[in-house]
């Protein structure tokens, strides 16, 4: 968490040395078991949970996140104006971004074409930048993978790791080959990397993915037929356990993932 703050908004959480400071106190709000009802609501039903007033975040959460974004870009609007310092952040890339627009005669503005005067729109041209709520949107999808999600792969590669020793072994030995860490080098940890997607596959973050079907679709033989535009859940937990595509689907195996099949 402290890295996607860093990286997104340029700032210092700390979450460590300071459990109780409001970016940290607002995520966990999030994932309180009081929002599943609401969540669950929102993803599979969002007509009823807007004529019930449910939100998929909670609101003060959302609202704090709003303001943080807000005030953000107003301080970095402001600094880069009458200082020299910028930073490498994801907000300054979409203020640099609208700057670079501008010069090309592009409205950011997502009430107007953007488009120049006396000219037309092609593949090849900027559509424009992300509107503060496009940013409080991706602001809240990057700490919530950054965390959630990676807190949960972590504990759970610890958990398989610990009971199979063999596994920790080997990859014990392979990071001893590695004399710095940075991702040029983890990349070739084929092991570490084998590791990791065995323990997603047996322990999935998710717990529920939501996709819609984008055309009518039969499902194999049994003469069922999924019509276009279908909500489908799909739980990741039950495929990725499944005999039918991964023997002994029960163990902790890091090897199945050197087959030259697998994807991705």
């Amino acid at each position: 968490m402290d890295v996607v703050g860093a990286s997104f908004y340029g700032i210092n959480i700390d979450s460590l040395n300071n459990p109780d400071q409001p970016v940290e106190r607002y995520l966990k709000r999030i994932f309180s078991g009081n929002g599943t009802f609401s969540q669950a609501m929102s993803s599979m039903a969002p007509t009823v949970a807007k004529w019930l007033g449910l939100e998929f975040f909670d609101t003060e959460s959302t609202a704090y996140f709003d303001a943080l974004t807000d005030r953000i870009l107003s301080e970095r609007k402001h600094n880069n104006k009458y200082t020299n310092s910028r930073r490498t952040d994801f907000v300054q890339l979409m203020i640099d971004s609208e700057k670079s627009n501008r010069d090309l005669g592009y409205d950011s503005s997502s009430d107007v074409d953007p488009t120049p005067e006396g000219e037309s729109q092609t593949a090849g041209q900027p559509k424009g930048t992300l509107t503060p709520d496009e940013l409080i949107a991706h602001g809240m999808s990057l700490f919530v993978a950054g965390y959630d999600t990676a807190s949960s792969t972590m504990i759970h590669s610890i958990f398989y790791l610990s009971t199979n020793m063999d596994c920790q072994t080997r990859l014990f030995e392979e990071l001893s080959t590695c004399t710095e860490f940075t991702n040029d080098t983890t990349v070739h940890l084929k092991y570490l990397n084998a590791v990791i997607h065995e323990t997603l596959r047996l322990a999935p973050p998710l717990t529920l993915y939501h996709r819609v079907c984008r055309q009518d679709y039969k499902l194999g033989d049994t003469g069922i037929i999924i019509p276009k535009g279908t909500n489908v859940e799909i739980f990741p937990y039950a495929l990725h356990r499944d005999p039918d595509y991964w023997p002994n689907p029960d163990d902790f195996i890091p090897d199945r993932w050197f087959e030259s099949t697998h994807h991705p």
